[in-house]
């Protein structure tokens, strides 16, 4: 297996609109599954000169399903790899967990296998050309961006969730105080 891992480092806090920023959480995993070691090298680089997070790399699709069990946070994919192709890697991905975004960057401009990524819930399709990894890295970000909004209202959910049974408490030992104190 031709597995790397890379740290790099990633803002602390994200913004997630109206103002309100909220923590990131630490230890982001990426996975790049990319055949040509130069574009691979490239994105390693160029995503680790303004972020955090772990980077793995895989030349092929095999090697990155075998390893979907470190759950990335997000997938960087190839479709033109050796052995399975982009789609069907893309597919084992989506069947092992639907949530994982996967950003397909590659060299093929067929407009119509494009469409069939989208279609089938890719995140984004980035061709490689000059602003390649300027569009990766804001998608990566948007990525970032959406999870951390999420965990955001989750945290806000939950803490709903503890005020609301705290209010019920109280209400609750008032209630069985009056009840004992009329006795």
């Amino acid at each position: 297996m031709q597995s790397t891992s890379n740290t790099m480092r990633i803002p602390s806090f994200v913004d997630i609109g109206s103002g309100l920023y909220t923590r990131v959480p630490s230890e982001k995993k990426i996975f790049i599954v990319e055949d040509n070691d130069m574009h691979s090298m490239m994105m390693d680089y160029l995503l680790s000169k303004e972020n955090t997070f772990q980077i793995f790399k895989f030349k092929s699709g095999e090697e990155c399903v075998q390893r979907l069990n470190v759950n990335p946070d997000i997938i960087i994919l190839d479709y033109g790899l050796p052995g399975m192709n982009g789609m069907e890697t893309f597919r084992k991905i989506k069947k092992y967990n639907p949530k994982i975004p996967v950003v397909i960057v590659t060299e093929n401009k067929n407009i119509q296998i494009a469409q069939d990524f989208l279609n089938a819930g890719a995140y984004d399709y980035i061709f490689k050309e000059q602003n390649a990894f300027n569009k990766l890295n804001n998608a990566i970000d948007k990525v970032f961006q959406a999870i951390a909004k999420k965990e955001y209202r989750a945290g806000d959910r939950m803490t709903l969730l503890l005020v609301s049974s705290f209010v019920v408490l109280i209400v609750l030992s008032c209630t069985i105080s009056y009840l004992l104190l009329k006795h």
